[in-house]
């Protein structure tokens, strides 16, 4: 049908116009008209909302009105009715066309702007802005597009010309009683109500309620404040989470590009493993091959030589046979059976192909699967990637313990190897070697070294030695006077001098870290004691020092350090990177009234000397987990605890200071036993405020005692082995020890007196 916007007619003609462009499915004129297959036009969010309700993991779907199907995956390619969506533009268009009345022409006014029919009008659209005559206005109202504007008398409105009443709102009205409107609210029960409801279902005595005008402000307000409150924070709290999931999800694709690189660089290095065992098996077949080819040679043609004679034979015999004289067969009869007999003999002696049997070429060669399936097995269990710890300086009296973990190519750990490992030694002089699988791919290897000496190891898998080769120190402690090796007493490029390096540690690298007084700092220096970096400095905030009296390393290089003028352990990372605080001046648990020494377990818990509250205290990740000890002199008791060191058997050494000796405790607490004074080689020693105290990786203790200018040395069940003295055969090598540590190549460092310089290390 054609469509005249210039022209409007009947009631009839609208009607039937409208029902043309109108959905079947919503109602409503077509938004973005859509003809499927079977000629049916809908708007396209009708047939993608149809498409929802019935089953969208559905392939076919079914034409509402005729049920025809068609293919869902074709709704996204049917392009746009245009000649319907045009029809609909042009009827909107002329439904809501501007309205032509002015201030200015009366008669305009009073004359139907929809229709030619110059009719007066009689009501004016507010939303429309147009005149409507007797017959438009009724159309007008019937139309699903304008039955809800709001329609004025063309008298109200030419007396009032900036009249701007809005369209009403659509009228709702009870579902229990038809005819009334919903125009009150209960808040009771939060629902709108019609006036009849009052009666029955919402009654005076027990339900609050109010017309809709006076409720929507204060509903309003309510909104706007649930609006500012809560959805404005949920929504700055969901839009976070997504900027951080957003960050997550970069960080997974990267790591994942990283590990995607990690396991092609390992599969190109399995493939070429695998290319070099393919080489040299195919050399070795080539080889046994070309043994096999020269031996069957070399027997081929003894056997053709032999066949030849043998021919030979036969033929002479049997003309012999066949030749009627006498004398010739009598002549020729002695020699044909020494000639046979001499064939004989090599035939046996032959021993034709003895070592090419059909079996052996089988076994060495042709089994391609079970070959396959050793060679993988065999290059991915080789460990390339194994570490080796030795337990570092050990006596002859106890064992040598070094730990080797066992990784294939792909990083995993390998298993049930015990018996594939061995130790080598450059002298043999080693016993009673022990290797056992202590945990998954950890293997503990012990053994006694037969002499005093220094040695290295070579460890070996199926005969295979691997990358590490380990350097054992054997070290008697007993006469043991060691000579002064190194003198360290400057720092840094601009050689600083140290201040009164009291306090040692090692680093899980072997690093060396010192105290240095003068500027409230931590030096660290490498496993060749050449200056590295520094850590901290003078003052009183975060990554700042008053006075540095303990530190404590493990083996991730996490660092914690204590400070008696602050009262609190500070932790850093071996970098100098800050990390963290916990502690105050107090005497309640978790505080501090000058903390000293330190130690770490392998579990993680950190023991603390609160040295003027006298007692142990014990923290796991910066909480306060139990603490031991109170003032005395009885066993348990403390004055002035100074220093803690931990052996591999949970067992603590405390150096208590005031009470001249050290006492030993199980880690929960429990007193063991304690020793302070027993007799040496020379003369009389006594534990005389020690001050530091280490236990070496072989299993002894080193004691400094700072007005006995010694450091005693001491089996880990309190028995006294020695004293390395500051004074030997009148040499003066230091005195008034403090601090002191063995490095792992068996160096012991010592922070002390020297030549009245009070700013030195010693290294023996």
């Amino acid at each position: 049908m054609a469509f005249d916007s210039t022209r409007l007619g009947g009631i009839e003609e609208w009607q039937q116009i409208e029902e043309e462009i109108t959905c079947s499915i919503c109602g409503d004129l077509f938004t973005d008209p859509k003809t499927i297959p079977c000629l049916h036009t809908f708007c396209k969010r009708c047939i993608e909302r149809s498409i929802e309700s019935n089953n969208k993991m559905e392939a076919v779907v079914c034409c509402p009105l005729c049920r025809a199907p068609f293919p869902q995956d074709e709704v996204a390619s049917i392009p746009t009715n245009s000649t319907v969506h045009q029809f609909v533009k042009k009827f909107k268009k002329a439904g809501a066309r501007a309205g032509k009345i002015s201030k200015e022409t009366t008669e305009e006014q009073s004359q139907c702007g929809n229709c030619s029919g110059n009719l007066p009008a009689v009501t004016w659209c507010v939303e429309c802005k147009d005149s409507f005559c007797h017959d438009c206005n009724e159309a007008h109202k019937k139309l699903k597009l304008s039955r809800w504007h709001k329609i004025v008398p063309i008298k109200d409105f030419s007396q009032d010309p900036k009249l701007t009443l809005s369209a009403p709102e659509k009228a709702e009205f009870c579902k229990t009683h038809k005819k009334q409107p919903l125009d009150l609210y209960c808040r009771t029960c939060s629902s709108l109500i019609c006036r009849d409801c009052t009666f029955k279902d919402h009654p005076l005595e027990n339900h609050d309620f109010d017309f809709n005008e006076n409720m929507v402000g204060k509903v309003r307000e309510k909104l706007e404040q649930v609006l500012v409150s809560t959805i404005k924070q949920l929504l700055e709290q969901v839009s976070n989470a997504v900027k951080q999931l957003d960050h997550c999800e970069k960080k997974v694709e990267s790591e994942s590009k990283i590990n995607l690189e990690k396991i092609r660089a390992t599969y190109d290095e399995v493939y070429k493993l695998l290319k070099q065992q393919e080489q040299q098996t195919i050399k070795k077949l080539n080889s046994i091959t070309s043994l096999f080819v020269k031996r069957l040679s070399l027997q081929k043609e003894n056997a053709i030589s032999i066949e030849d004679q043998l021919v030979s034979c036969s033929e002479f015999c049997n003309k012999t046979i066949t030749v009627n004289s006498t004398k010739q067969l009598l002549t020729y009869n002695k020699w044909i059976e020494s000639k046979v007999d001499d064939l004989t003999k090599q035939v046996q002696n032959a021993r034709f192909n003895p070592e090419c049997k059909a079996s052996d070429m089988v076994v060495r060669c042709c089994k391609p699967f079970e070959f396959a399936r050793n060679l993988v097995c065999d290059v991915c269990r080789v460990p390339h990637f194994s570490d080796c710890t030795p337990s570092g300086p050990a006596i002859i009296s106890n064992p040598v313990n070094i730990t080797v973990t066992l990784k294939d190519v792909f990083g995993s750990l390998i298993a049930n190897q015990s018996k594939d490992l061995e130790i080598r030694c450059d002298k043999e002089f080693l016993q009673n070697v022990s290797i056992e699988e202590e945990s998954l791919g950890q293997y503990h290897i012990w053994y006694n070294p037969k002499q005093k000496e220094t040695h290295s190891l070579s460890i070996y898998w199926r005969g295979t030695a691997l990358n590490h080769k380990v350097n054992v120190f054997v070290r008697s402690y007993h006469y043991f006077q060691p000579e002064v090796k190194i003198i360290i007493d400057k720092y840094g490029p601009a050689n600083n001098a140290l201040g009164h390096p009291l306090l040692l540690a090692k680093g899980p690298n072997n690093e060396l870290i010192v105290r240095d007084n003068s500027t409230n700092q931590l030096v660290v220096f490498d496993k060749n004691f050449q200056y590295s970096h520094v850590i901290g400095g003078e003052g009183s905030g975060n990554e700042k020092f008053m006075y540095i009296t303990g530190i404590a390393v493990n083996k991730k290089g996490d660092l914690y350090i204590a400070d008696s003028e602050l009262h609190c352990i500070q932790k850093f990372k071996l970098d100098g990177d800050y990390v963290s605080q916990f502690g105050s001046k107090g005497d309640n648990d978790g505080e501090f009234n000058s903390p000293y020494g330190l130690v770490l377990s392998q579990s993680g818990l950190l023991f603390v000397c609160d040295s003027c509250n006298n007692r142990i205290q014990v923290f796991q990740n910066g909480q306060f987990s139990y603490c031991f000890g109170k003032y005395g002199t009885c066993h348990g008791m403390f004055n002035d605890p100074k220093d803690i060191a931990l052996n591999g058997k949970d067992q603590l050494f405390v150096a208590d200071c005031q009470n001249n000796r050290v006492q030993v405790f199980a880690t929960n607490g429990q007193f063991c036993q304690a020793f302070c004074s027993f007799t040496g080689v020379h003369r009389h020693y006594n534990l005389y405020q020690p001050v530091g105290i280490h236990y070496t990786p072989d299993g002894h203790l080193l004691v400094s005692c700072w007005n006995s200018h010694c450091v005693l040395v001491f089996e880990e069940n309190g028995n006294f082995t020695s004293a390395i003295e500051g004074s030997y055969q009148g040499e003066h090598r230091f005195s008034s020890p403090y601090g002191i540590v063995m490095m792992d190549n068996g160096k012991i460092v010592i922070s002390a007196t020297r030549g009245g310089d009070h700013n030195v290390l010693v290294v023996l």
